[in-house]
């Protein structure tokens, strides 16, 4: 009897030190109650008084809170304090210096100006163990961040957090499945401090020179004014963030003047080495990169009073030599191209195309290229698309494809599941990334924006005091060999349709876990537009890399766009 009472001692005097540890600082500070007020509603999104000095993330959800029954004291009858009652809740899409904007998720009253916000003030929070039942790390969140309001497994009321164990990480998702923080997890379940990440090796085609202190002061100074800033990257120390590990690897080409819409990487010579294809609003350049020096193979002419506003290539003539394909347009009517590399240097072929080009993975295709009309009246995009073929020395329309949805043949990528369903992956005209069923249901919608796109064009010409909105040309979607996503993410100026400006990007790499898109890792912030991306071996050194082409500062009155290519290690 005796033995047993020390075992049941024991126990109780050891299960504290495991079940109620500690969080890490910075869990702590990830999760930690701010307070703020909404500032005023801007069409459908609110500006809330809280901004990333704060500790506030893109993705956190803030609780619009109101004032419950009051707290009276037993003795003294005193009035100690107000039940704090959810209303409401936003969640943060993008942030500036001193604001952030937000996107209502639900709410009991109608947001206004000065309503007092509280971060994570009993949200509903959901753990889910996928190793087992609930255990130590279950009770150490519960009981080190009460400000949540823990579910159950079986409650009905939805989650807009989802805390997620699996393979030495704890993940925590949004309501729409958008990665919010990893953290590694040791193997008796306690969580680890996020390490401490080095800083990135910036390889040849960029300076790497030490910047004197004052000189650092300016570059800041100019950044925050958005004058100028040589340093292109900005909160980055990696490469690329792929759960908590440095990556290494970034390689800029020279400046470039003007602003890129396109980039693309093959052997268009047939000499066997990989050339990169850049197209600007008005040029078209073809440079080798090797042995970590950039040779500018040529600048190809292009008819002037064209607007470039896409870039493909493909072998569609099966000659081994892949050919390039440029969407243009000429005032208000498309005049596309197909430039070919023929006896020693790069022709146009096929001009004056009447239909805009892309070349899609489609399902149970191979790469193919495929057209679509334009619609000068209404969204630009007229009819279904159809396969483009090549007869000699002019394309040819196919068969139609019947796309679901709203999906044009800009910015979407079919997928499939362990199960092999069909789905499609296409971002909206708001800049939302949403994912359908083959038949066009809609299964998923992000509450970030993604893509972003500068290149933009009037279809038609306004008519008297019309205010015509442009149509843009959607951001690329690519899919790996591996089955991952990858999608661009601008950040900037969206407030009205007529004028789009962003000045930070990310590519970001995404799965579909059966219910929403998971973030797996993203490239570091940098300071600029992403025109376009693409993957393959730029560097001629054999390894696939991360190829964009980006806009590190936008035409002024005088100077104008500069723009650089820019590649990533893919480890």
């Amino acid at each position: 009897m005796k033995f047993t009472i020390k075992l049941i001692l024991l126990f109780l005097l050891c299960v504290p030190t495991v079940t109620f540890a500690e969080l890490p600082k910075q869990i702590e500070n990830d999760f930690s109650v701010l307070e703020g007020l909404i500032v005023m509603p801007v069409g459908e999104e609110y500006v809330v008084d809280l901004d990333a000095s704060d500790r506030l993330h893109e993705g956190d959800i803030l609780t619009m809170v109101g004032e419950g029954k009051n707290i009276i004291h037993p003795e003294t009858g005193e009035i100690i304090g107000t039940v704090k009652v959810p209303v409401g809740y936003l969640q943060v899409t993008r942030m500036y210096s001193g604001y952030s904007y937000t996107k209502l998720l639900y709410a009991k009253l109608k947001p206004e100006a000065s309503i007092k916000l509280m971060r994570f003030e009993q949200v509903p929070a959901l753990f889910v163990d996928n190793q087992d039942d609930e255990g130590v790390l279950a009770d150490q969140l519960k009981l080190n961040l009460p400000q949540f309001q823990w579910l159950k497994p079986d409650d009905i009321d939805p989650a807009l957090l989802t805390f997620t164990l699996k393979s030495g990480s704890l993940v925590v998702t949004t309501y729409g499945g958008n990665l919010l923080h990893r953290y590694s997890v040791t193997a008796d379940e306690q969580l680890k401090p996020p390490p401490v990440r080095a800083q990135p090796k910036f390889v040849a085609g960029s300076s790497g020179a030490n910047k004197k202190p004052l000189q650092k002061f300016a570059d800041e100074l100019l950044s925050t004014l958005n004058i100028g800033n040589d340093d292109p990257f900005h909160n980055s120390d990696v490469g690329i963030i792929r759960q908590g590990t440095a990556q290494e690897g970034v390689w800029m080409g020279p400046n470039m003047a003007g602003n890129p819409v396109g980039i693309a990487v093959a052997d268009f010579d047939g000499d066997g080495l990989q050339e990169t294809a850049v197209a600007l609003n008005s040029k078209l350049f073809v440079a080798r990169i090797r042995d970590g020096k950039y040779k500018e193979e040529i600048d190809v002419p292009i008819p002037s009073g064209l607007k470039i506003l896409s870039l493909d290539t493909l072998d569609l003539n099966r000659n081994g030599r892949p050919e390039l394909y440029l969407t243009a347009v000429s005032g208000h009517q498309l005049s596309s191209l197909m430039i070919e590399f023929r006896d020693g240097a790069y022709e146009i072929v096929i001009k004056s195309v009447r239909w805009f080009l892309r070349v899609v993975e489609l399902p149970g295709d191979e790469l193919a290229l495929i057209g679509q009309e334009l619609d000068p009246d209404e969204s630009a995009f007229y009819d279904k698309p159809f396969y483009v073929h090549i007869e000699g020395t002019r394309l040819v329309k196919g068969d139609k494809i019947n796309l679901p949805g709203k999906v044009n043949i800009y910015s979407f990528v079919p997928f499939t599941d362990y199960e092999n369903k069909q789905y499609y992956a296409y971002l909206s005209e708001g800049d939302y990334l949403k994912v359908i069923s083959a038949e066009g249901v809609g299964l998923w919608e992000s509450s970030e924006y993604y893509g972003g796109s500068e290149t933009c064009f009037l279809q038609r010409k306004p008519v008297a005091d019309e205010m015509l909105s442009p149509t843009c040309i959607r951001s690329r979607l690519i899919k790996t060999a591996g089955g991952e996503i990858l999608v661009a993410q601008n950040k900037g100026q969206r407030i009205l349709d007529r004028y789009h400006k962003f000045n930070a990007s990310e590519v970001i790499s995404l799965n579909w876990n059966g219910y929403a898109m998971v973030e797996n890792w993203r490239t570091a912030g940098q300071k600029g537009y992403l025109g376009d991306f693409t993957l393959g071996d730029a560097g001629n050194d054999g390894r696939t890399k991360l190829v964009m082409a980006v806009k590190f500062k936008h035409k002024g009155l005088i100077d104008p766009a500069r723009a650089s290519i820019v590649t990533y290690e893919l480890n």
